[in-house]
């Protein structure tokens, strides 16, 4: 794969023929010109995933430099894994540097990133892209640990013309509360969390006017199986068919950690999930940003865009 070599002198490789890309000689630390942010916005929409090398980054510049693609998230929980509301301490350990068992809610939050999903789809509006920098990361040839990231748009594409006719109406039900579901061990809800980030339903079918109106699977498989109408057996097949279809080698990338990466993801049109590893015997520590969508997830039928989707 050919290198587009920019004009601030930091270069821009592929990292897989599905999606992705990785950025050198940027140092985000530094003050980022409009210019350059203006341009790691076109390639995350290109790519779908960016990996900045080598950073060192403080929360605060983590922070500065997430702020540049937008409004910053605040996570609706109020005492769990946040240091400050808006960042995410994404670890199987505490905020202060102690080992965790894997009985601490803190560790079994993680095991729920373990499925595919895309960020603050729990909320009418949905994240935009999200930042997640590596503190600690597994050795290298260490099992599991990675980041898995799969192109939504490319798993659309191939999905054969009957399935795409039978999705175009549904919607799925997204809820913060679907953790629960699979960990029942977690504590419940509380009573901010639950005005926070009621239940929302969002188009199983996403369509992107930025995109030329380019469609896109939008679902995640760590939210629970209600789909449209569907009965709950019907639901939970359709659910499991497309799951299996975007788990394919040819839309997914599987990203190996090094320390001091930086990798933003556009939530719009990637899922992602945290691969398992040993947590009893490594420690893995990462810190997350998320920026703010711009609106609510539109469909084939959305008012806005009912008479300009394109052909599929």
């Amino acid at each position: 794969m050919e290198q587009a070599k920019l004009n601030t002198g930091y270069v821009i490789t592929p990292l897989a023929d599905a999606l992705g890309a990785e950025v050198t000689g940027l140092d985000l630390a530094q003050p980022i010109l409009p210019e350059t942010i203006a341009e790691m916005k076109r390639a995350i929409a290109t790519y779908g995933v960016l990996c900045f090398r080598k950073q060192s980054l403080t929360e605060a510049q983590q922070i500065e430099f997430s702020k540049l693609w937008g409004p910053l998230e605040d996570f609706p929980e109020e005492d769990k894994t946040v240091s400050a509301p808006s960042v995410y301490h994404v670890a199987n350990v505490s905020a202060d540097g102690q080992s965790l068992p894997e009985t601490d809610f803190r560790v079994i939050f993680q095991k729920v990133n373990a499925r595919w999903h895309t960020d603050s789809s729990y909320r009418y509006v949905p994240a935009y892209v999200s930042l997640l920098y590596g503190i600690e990361v597994m050795p290298k040839g260490a099992p599991g640990g990675r980041t898995g990231f799969s192109n939504m748009i490319a798993a659309y594409a191939a999905l054969p013309n009957d399935l795409k006719d039978e999705i175009e109406p549904l919607h799925m039900v997204h809820t913060y509360e679907f953790g629960r579901r699979l960990f029942p061990e977690l504590p419940p809800l509380t009573k901010f969390e639950k005005e926070a980030v009621p239940p929302v339903s969002h188009p199983l079918v996403r369509v992107h006017p930025d995109r030329n109106y380019e469609r896109s699977l939008y679902l995640t498989a760590n939210a629970g199986n209600e789909i449209s109408g569907l009965p709950l057996d019907e639901a939970r097949a359709l659910h499991r068919r497309l799951v299996d279809h975007i788990s394919q080698p040819q839309f997914t990338y599987f990203h190996e950690w090094e320390k001091g990466d930086l990798v933003v993801w556009d939530n719009r049109t990637m899922l992602h999930k945290a691969e398992a590893y040993d947590m009893s015997t490594y420690r893995r520590v990462f810190r997350r940003t998320t920026v703010a969508g711009d609106g609510p997830v539109l469909g084939p039928y959305s008012h806005a865009v009912i008479n300009k989707v394109r052909p599929r």
